[in-house]
């Protein structure tokens, strides 16, 4: 035990002393300088290309020389963005390795896109100009709308995006649960209803309600009848047969 806190002590104290002695310049910084003057020039053939694909288009003919810059930013960009944000933001397992994986993606990218910057107006073989012409028109414009895409999944992948998305996803499927629940208990309901509608119960009181209804009604439309009212509410005349033929009686009912 005592031989792995020496050695412990000892690792650390070579970390300080090559932390302090680093001089003015340390690697981080030397890197970095060394990715941006390549994505600095990769940049410019980038831009070349996407230039040349966009100015044959009427919707890029009038700004062409600012649209090239959006593939431009979004490719090297990116691909000082993913470096670092591995050291800085990408806090998963997912979003490193996604990180990681498109990372050296673009870097082989832009590689491509140089050697067909280079090799694209010189060479006379068929072959390798249709390839470079394949790459120029279909690949490297499906490869500036991947980038979005993959900036979407880092943000997707983030702890935090994770958890707000499975807490969202299991409120959806509650509510959608409860849905299909209420919506059975509707059914149970009409059902249970429609069946009350054949008793024999049900169907004495829905008739006794019509003929009700009915009765109502036609005291209604005889309300209507001028003179109706009078005229129900006169008694009628009493006839009897008297002495061989019909009289009224006036001694009342």
């Amino acid at each position: 035990m005592e031989k792995l806190d020496h050695y412990n002590r000892e690792m650390k104290q070579i970390a300080q002393d090559a932390s302090r002695k680093k001089g003015v310049i340390g690697g981080g910084t030397m890197a970095w300088l060394m990715m941006i003057v390549g994505v600095v020039v990769t940049g410019t053939m980038t831009y070349a290309l996407t230039h040349k694909g966009m100015e044959s288009s009427a919707l890029w003919k009038r700004w062409v020389d600012v649209a090239a810059f959006l593939p431009v930013t979004l490719l090297e960009g990116s691909a000082l963005t993913l470096v670092y944000g591995r050291h800085h933001w990408f806090r998963s397992t997912e979003q490193r390795r996604i990180a990681n994986t498109a990372s050296w993606a673009i870097w082989v990218l832009l590689a491509i896109t140089s050697v067909v910057h280079f090799a694209f107006g010189d060479t006379a073989d068929g072959t390798a100009k249709s390839l470079m012409s394949v790459y120029a028109s279909y690949i490297l414009p499906l490869a500036i709308v991947a980038v979005p895409m993959l900036w979407k999944k880092l943000y997707d992948a983030a702890p935090e995006s994770a958890m707000r998305i499975a807490v969202l996803e299991a409120e959806a499927d509650l509510r959608s649960q409860l849905v299909e629940v209420q919506r059975e208990q509707n059914a149970l309901m009409v059902a249970a209803y429609r069946e009350s509608l054949d008793t024999p119960r049900v169907s004495a009181a829905r008739k006794a309600l019509f003929e009700q209804s009915s009765i109502e009604h036609a005291k209604n439309i005889v309300g209507f009848i001028e003179g109706a009212e009078e005229q129900t509410e006169q008694p009628k005349p009493r006839v009897v047969w008297q002495g061989g033929k019909i009289v009224e009686d006036t001694r009342g009912n």
